[in-house]
């Protein structure tokens, strides 16, 4: 069972120096949820943390990432990041469970000092993938990135929202990522079969379940156990789907064997290609 873990709506965009009473709120809720995760022993369970702005900023996520990461029954515990800050707490995880899903911001992270910290990822032996928007003043940057990121690394490229991609652009991208393709259009998804709901949900910081992170109607709640009978297959109620966090649980396409055992964290079975 995946379980993708999103901000509460109580809870707005970190700021540089958020109100104490959302940062409480927003322990709170992640304590909450590790509590329930710790507990939940029954089910295997792989999670993914998507807060609002950069989370490892704040102690209690990188609390949770280490203590669930040495629980036997998850799988996988991941949180997205651009790497803001330092990696050396990841020491204290069990890297066999703990990873990373890093974007890299050009303009929030000094390039070397992103590169620095994938290198001491790599020297604790954290799996992270590397991603970058796919846009034409990102280009360079990311040519850059991909020279300096050792060959197993794996570079992920996400279309610019709402930018159509002339087939030369986007031939330059695939350079970078050879599954860019899958990133480039939205996929249509309406009425097609999906494992969101099934063996993957999202959940808000007050435990209310969704099938996934872009249908908003709840379909229980994690804490009173309503979220067990709700699991059952059912077809994508959205017109189209452009987001890899969602696209991937499309069954028609295929993705989760492309990323088996890296669905989460973003990285394909088989990487490096070739």
């Amino acid at each position: 069972m995946a379980v993708g873990l999103a901000r509460s709506d109580a809870v707005g965009p970190w700021l540089t120096s958020a109100p104490p009473e959302l940062l409480r709120a927003d322990r709170a809720a992640l304590e909450r949820f590790a509590g329930w995760v710790a507990a939940t022993t029954d089910v295997r369970l792989s999670v993914l943390f998507t807060p609002w702005g950069e989370g490892l900023t704040r102690r209690w996520y990188r609390e949770a990432m280490v203590s669930l990461s040495h629980l036997p029954h998850v799988e996988r515990v991941v949180i997205q990041t651009n790497l803001a800050a330092r990696v050396d707490w990841l020491a204290d995880a069990d890297a066999a469970r703990a990873a990373l899903w890093t974007t890299y911001h050009p303009g929030q992270v000094d390039r070397d000092r992103f590169l620095a910290r994938c290198a001491r990822l790599t020297e604790l032996g954290v799996r992270f993938s590397v991603g970058v928007v796919g846009l034409p003043e990102h280009l360079a940057e990311a040519r850059a990135l991909r020279a300096a990121l050792p060959p197993h690394v794996y570079l992920w490229v996400n279309a610019a929202e709402g930018r159509r991609y002339a087939a030369a652009e986007e031939a330059t991208w695939t350079e970078l990522d050879p599954l860019f393709g899958h990133s480039v259009r939205p996929h249509l998804s309406l009425g097609r079969p999906c494992h969101a709901g099934e063996t993957a949900i999202s959940v808000l910081g007050d435990g209310t379940v969704r099938r996934c992170h872009f249908i908003p109607e709840p379909i229980g709640n994690l804490y009173d156990g309503s979220w067990r009978a709700a699991l059952r297959p059912r077809p994508c109620g959205n017109a189209v789907c452009d987001c890899h966090i969602g696209y991937v649980h499309l069954k028609p396409l295929g993705l989760r064997d492309v990323f088996a055992g890296g669905v989460l964290e973003r990285i394909p079975a088989a990487w490096p290609v070739g």
